[in-house]
């Protein structure tokens, strides 16, 4: 999905411009849910995922100094099957929110490089909250365990650390 271009806020007033970050996991209904239950007229939600789809690429060293072999983690078939299949999902989630009246909802969706960091992919969500001049940033706490945490990171909780924005995570209903 191409991403549009953000509403010029000189020429909007009386909303209130709200990214809704979205992943990859039940915890994003409730980004969805807390949208549909405090949502106001003219509001403009911008809804963004950050996929991390495409696979790396590796190189393997052997034989004499100086040469290897280079390898993606995924075939490019492979790499647009998963595009496809998790833009099928995002629409789906914009979808939910299409029947609110008076509320815009924009989608944004990124694709990343599968060894991503979760502060590159919070990174990609502050640069957006600041482009359209986002009032918060609102984002589902996972429910990692302390080493998946530990090993893997929280968007979520990237956000909280650097985000210029205000970030809702971790009272949605």
């Amino acid at each position: 999905m191409d991403s549009p271009a953000p509403p010029d806020p000189t020429v909007l007033s009386g909303h209130r411009n709200i990214v809704l970050a979205l992943d990859n996991t039940e915890e994003c209904e409730k980004v969805l849910r807390w949208a549909r239950a405090y949502h106001k007229d003219g509001d403009i939600f911008h809804i963004t995922h950050v996929a991390k789809l495409l696979g790396h690429q590796d190189e393997v060293f052997h034989g004499p100094v100086g040469t290897s072999i280079k390898f993606h983690e995924k075939s490019l078939d492979e790499a647009k099957k998963d595009i496809d299949l998790r833009k099928a999902w995002f629409r789906e989630r914009v979808k939910s929110l299409a029947d609110l009246k008076n509320v815009t909802c924009l989608p944004y969706f990124y694709i990343e490089d599968t060894s991503a960091s979760t502060t590159g992919a919070a990174k990609i969500i502050e640069d957006l909250a600041d482009k359209v001049h986002a009032d918060c940033i609102v984002a589902a706490k996972s429910n990692k365990t302390a080493w998946q945490k530990f090993t893997v990171g929280s968007t979520a909780g990237a956000l909280l650390g650097t985000s210029h924005s205000v970030v809702l995570r971790g009272c949605l209903p």
